[in-house]
């Protein structure tokens, strides 16, 4: 009976340990949401680079169901506080996709933005964070963002809240073969290239 039990805890832990999700994966995940709100809500550089640390050590942190808006989702949006401007945050709740970011069905978790947008299409270069930062702050009991100041946000013409990606020229029908988005989107490879170009000869302030 005691290795029965032993052996239902050790197939229990399997499963749970399943749901977890790779650096790999979770850093690709960060980055496409990432790279989704700094179109919407017209982040700056800087906002850039702590939105996507505080996504990625988000992902990182669900294993099970219960994470989705537990603890880990609570701090996300704390952190996002001290990030995104009061005009930023206000557009941010409103938007679901980035709100709530992560739902799970068919018992695994799934990422609303994909609702929105289609695969593998990017508006801005991979954020220095995407080469270099593994999830670190996760495990600081205080906010690494809390009284940094961070640049403001951009001024080119956004979205309306809501549109997603259905800005005329948008092909979100992901159906079709060679379905494309309107000019100035890049493939996720060209977007981690220039990232990786910006780390070498990032621009003079």
């Amino acid at each position: 009976m005691k290795r029965f039990i032993i052996s239902m805890m050790a197939v229990m832990t399997l499963g749970v340990a399943a749901n977890a999700m790779s650096y790999k994966s979770a850093r690709d995940q960060a980055f496409f949401l990432t790279d989704k709100m700094a179109y919407e809500l017209a982040l700056s550089d800087d906002q850039y680079n702590a939105v996507y640390e505080i996504n990625m050590d988000y992902i990182m942190c669900l294993d099970v169901y219960d994470d989705i808006f537990g603890t880990f989702w609570n701090r996300r949006d704390n952190e996002l506080r001290f990030v995104l401007s009061p005009a930023q945050y206000q557009m941010y709740i409103t938007l679901e996709y980035f709100y709530r970011p992560v739902r799970w069905e068919g018992n695994r978790f799934v990422f609303a933005i994909y609702n929105h947008y289609p695969k593998g299409r990017y508006f801005r270069a991979a954020p220095p964070g995407y080469q270099v930062y593994k999830g670190s702050n996760r495990y600081f009991d205080h906010s690494a963002y809390n009284g940094r100041t961070f640049g403001a946000p951009t001024s080119k013409s956004q979205p309306k809240p809501g549109m997603g990606g259905t800005q005329p020229g948008m092909n979100t029908n992901r159906s079709q073969p060679g379905s494309h988005m309107n000019n100035g989107t890049m493939t996720k490879k060209q977007a981690v290239n220039e990232g990786k170009n910006r780390m070498k000869n990032p621009p003079r302030r």
